[in-house]
């Protein structure tokens, strides 16, 4: 009997240094409110218009922070009010959509999601998972058609989320270091 009891709470013991999480994570869920649109301030696009050589344009987003929520970045082009729902058309400012594939929030131990690069050049290894992404989005067409009305743009990111899980913040998904325009010349 006293093996017995001692089994007991040698596996008492076990289960209690384990570390247990606040909350269980459940299945992913609609999120119940949009998420926060990003809308740049005026562009300048004198370079896009008609009289000047331009064969193509993307807008580069650097530094997309992808460690919560997968969500679509619809990108539109003078129109601060666009949301989920705009329809997109050229005529409401649609210029294309970027995605981006989450983690889901962070599952390890605290430090576990921290970012560190590599201080040496020579060092081989994989970067972190959670490496900041970059994304480009063709914006040739909607570039064009606007530079023929307007000497600037503002660019709205409006990020769709579709499920998300508890650990993930589904209001301020979309975060960045940098956005810019790259044309293309003949």
């Amino acid at each position: 009997m006293a093996k017995a009891s001692r089994r007991r709470s040698s596996a008492k013991r076990v289960a209690a240094a384990r570390p247990r999480r606040r909350r269980p994570i459940g299945p992913p869920v609609r999120p119940t409110r949009p998420a926060k649109t990003y809308t740049s301030k005026p562009v300048g696009i004198d370079f896009a218009a008609p009289g000047h050589r331009f064969d193509g344009a993307d807008l580069e987003i650097i530094g997309i922070y992808h460690g919560e929520a997968s969500y679509e970045g619809r990108v539109f082009f003078n129109n601060p009010t666009a949301d989920s729902k705009t329809t997109r058309t050229m005529e409401n400012g649609y210029a294309g959509s970027f995605y981006v594939f989450g983690h889901g929030g962070c599952f390890g131990d605290v430090g576990h999601c921290e970012v560190s690069g590599h201080g040496d050049p020579f060092d081989l290894r994989y970067p972190h998972p959670l490496t900041p992404i970059n994304k480009r989005v063709g914006v040739t067409e909607a570039l064009k058609y606007f530079a023929r009305s307007n000497q600037q743009v503002t660019v709205t990111v409006v990020p769709v989320v579709t499920a998300a899980n508890s650990l993930c913040d589904t209001v301020n998904v979309f975060r960045f270091e940098q956005m810019r325009l790259l044309t293309y010349n003949p």
